[in-house]
């Protein structure tokens, strides 16, 4: 076994320890998180409900979405992965800092991607994102109506001194706004439904959030949540 094997799996042991998941679990999100440059991870495992996604800041996708103490869990122990990450470095044999980042896939697919030096970039057209990775850690920006096509230049270690071209000239990364929702789509673009529409799904999810709580405190059966969950669905 390789000394940086070993010594990823002295970090699983201590995580699965610490935060009540198996070894296994634990290695396929140590490999997740690394995949994704210690800034996010796409995972696939039955501890964790299934597929799901992380990004750092708060970020959590399960498949369990009204498991709050899971996903309470998973983010705890993606943030120590990452923080180890950041502190060391890849914690496989095939660390991504070989090659390029993963990005989202919630942004789709890129339409001009490119690196100077340690600054990775894609920009996501249907999307209208731009995503940015360095030192293991990402970042998206909503670029409106600018379409970019590469780095202008990169000064100092300051995101707010990048620049990048667009087909209205040089655009300073500063004056894009950043998108604290990776899952932001061109659908924030479109067309907004009504009031009326809106408020009628936010009731529905919300609805369905206060029965997941009754039943996880024993006050609804699982047949009695899904059967009143479809209900609620059935109205959207």
């Amino acid at each position: 076994m390789s000394r940086l094997k070993l010594h990823t799996e002295r970090i699983a042991e201590d995580l699965a320890h610490q935060h009540g998941f198996s070894m296994e679990a634990v290695r396929h999100m140590i490999r997740a998180v690394d995949a994704g440059w210690g800034g996010m991870a796409s995972f696939d495992h039955p501890e964790f409900g299934g597929p799901g996604q992380w990004m750092q800041g708060g970020m959590v996708m399960l498949g369990e979405p009204f498991d709050h103490s899971l996903r309470a869990k998973v983010d705890a122990l993606c943030n120590e992965i990452a923080g180890v990450y950041e502190a060391e470095g890849p914690l496989t044999e095939h660390g991504p800092r070989a090659g390029a980042p993963s990005w989202p896939e919630s942004l789709g697919t890129p339409n001009a991607t490119g690196s100077q030096g340690d600054l990775h970039y894609a920009w996501f057209a249907d999307t209208r994102r731009l995503a940015l990775m360095r030192h293991g850690r990402m970042q998206i920006f909503d670029t409106g109506d600018h379409r970019i096509s590469g780095v202008a230049q990169q000064q100092g270690n300051a995101h707010g001194n990048v620049q990048f071209t667009s087909q209205n000239g040089t655009i300073d990364l500063a004056s894009l706004p950043p998108v604290h929702d990776p899952a932001a789509s061109a659908a924030d673009h479109a067309a907004a439904p009504s009031s009326k529409a809106r408020q009628a799904g936010d009731d529905v999810f919300a609805a369905i959030e206060r029965l997941g709580e009754l039943r996880d405190r024993g006050l609804l059966t699982e047949e009695e949540f899904g059967a009143k969950k479809a209900e609620l669905l059935s109205r959207l």
